[in-house]
């Protein structure tokens, strides 16, 4: 249904549709980003500590740490959006495998899926009709699981599919 660098989305059955969506450039810079800061804050904190360098030094490795702890976090709640998903209809079941966890949602807690453009340098294109979007499925708790990225042309078979299968879709002009 749709084979990009984006990801996959597949069908394996009339109510079943597996997807990869790996996730972000920006995720992959934080978990580059963090160990090298916190290296560089206990570097630098041993280097205070041994009295080499002056006390507000020390401020370098505390905003350091924090930049990290930040970044971590908002790369973990971002990577809860992506991963692998087997969203199987039939048994009512949304089983997610990401990046160091895995876990099953239940299929009736899907309020609705969309297409809303991406936003950022991620969602710029050259030609109007051709912005890549997101195939987002909204959770009952408000949470959100991407699916795939693509123009809407590309999205349109997976669209068709979760429709037929009884799963409202909007459709996001903007």
């Amino acid at each position: 249904m749709l084979r990009n660098e984006a990801g996959t989305i597949v069908a394996e059955g009339p109510l079943v549709l597996v997807c990869d969506c790996p996730g972000g450039f920006a995720e992959t810079l934080v978990k580059l980003y963090a160990p090298f800061a916190l290296l560089a804050s206990i570097l630098v904190s041993i280097i205070v500590g041994l009295r080499a360098a002056p006390l507000p030094i020390l401020l370098i490795a505390i905003v350091w740490t924090t930049a990290s702890a930040i970044g971590n976090g908002i790369a973990q709640r971002s990577a809860r959006k992506h991963g692998q998903f087997r969203i199987d209809l039939e048994r009512g079941e949304i089983v997610q495998q990401g990046r160091g966890f895995s876990r099953t949602l239940d299929a009736r807690a899907l309020l609705h899926a969309a297409t809303p453009v991406v936003a950022g340098v991620e969602g710029e294109s050259t030609e109007p009709g051709f912005e890549p979007r997101w195939l987002v499925l909204t959770m009952n708790n408000g949470e959100e699981l991407r699916l795939g990225k693509g123009p809407a042309h590309a999205l349109r078979p997976a669209v068709v599919f979760l429709r037929e299968a009884g799963v409202e879709v909007l459709v996001n002009r903007g």
